[in-house]
């Protein structure tokens, strides 16, 4: 198979709704659901890749915080030496920490691209510096550049460090998606700024949070006024044809019982990310 689907099921330090660690598992199901063949693409995108595998999910034995994020970035950087796509599926966005030092050990110039609500970034929360609002704060630490798209609540700590650091470039979402706003909210006029942010091939770490609450209710820490569906795609087909795609993650899902669209919603757009990836990819191929 040309994609690996990694669950890695952890939480730990969720400050607000429980049940992230429910997240992949209910993801995995969702897609049994959705529709193989993607109309905008013309094609059914599992074939184009030679398959989606999926492997069992790592078992976490009760390890937190640093060990945690060791355990799941010895669980994903075999599958980076391989040549296939990896996408890391975890509960609090903390998980994405191991899945993206993983790829970062594979690709030393890789830039890393954070859809959030959340700037992630404070050195510790609640005194935890492996908390999920200090994820990025550790990816920045060590030394990869960092963009962020969809941010809309942070606090002064993080504001300063974004100040201070070149190596963060963070798109507001009152900025980009505000009809009144620079970008006229606009994908067409902000999605290209975002991409000539990118310093090199990206790593997406997709905190599902990013996305507006009305789209994915089911989250630990809901805020409204986030992307849209199709800006989402907007970003993403962007970022596939331009500098490109070189992994992924995703984080924050908290399953309610008995309403299946959010997990749907996510598992779809999964698929549709992993289309236009392929299909990049196969232009780049044919043009040589």
């Amino acid at each position: 198979a040309g994609v690996y689907v990694l669950p890695a099921p952890y939480e730990h330090t969720s400050s607000y709704i429980q049940g992230s660690d429910r997240g992949p598992a209910a993801i995995i199901e969702a897609s049994q659901q959705v529709e193989l063949y993607d109309e905008t693409l013309g094609c059914e995108p599992y074939r184009e890749w030679g398959g989606v595998a999926t492997s069992a999910p790592l078992a976490l034995g009760g390890r937190v915080d640093r060990q945690a994020v060791e355990a799941i970035e010895a669980f994903v950087r075999p599958h980076t030496e391989s040549g296939r796509f990896v996408l890391t599926l975890t509960g609090e966005h903390t998980g994405a920490l191991g899945a993206i030092r993983a790829h970062a050990k594979r690709y030393p110039d890789l830039c890393v691209l954070q859809v959030d609500a959340h700037g992630d970034l404070r050195q510790a929360y609640q005194n935890n510096p492996f908390s999920h609002a200090s994820v990025m704060a550790r990816v920045v630490e060590e030394g990869l550049p960092l963009v962020q798209v969809g941010i809309r609540s942070i606090s002064p700590e993080e504001i300063d460090l974004i100040n201070r650091t070149k190596r963060i470039a963070t798109f507001f979402a009152s900025k980009i998606l505000d009809p009144s706003g620079p970008y006229q909210g606009r994908a067409a006029n902000w999605v290209p700024d975002v991409v000539k942010a990118c310093t090199g091939p990206v790593y997406l770490t997709f905190d599902c949070d990013g996305l507006d609450a009305s789209l994915v209710p089911a989250l630990g820490t809901p805020e409204p006024g986030g992307l849209g569906w199709y800006d989402t795609l907007a970003l993403v087909s962007a970022l596939a044809d331009g500098p490109g795609i070189i992994g992924m993650d995703v984080s924050e899902i908290a399953p309610i019982e008995g309403f299946v669209a959010p997990q749907f919603a996510v598992a779809r757009l999964i698929y549709r990310i992993l289309g236009r990836i392929r299909a990049a990819r196969k232009k780049v191929m044919r043009d040589g």
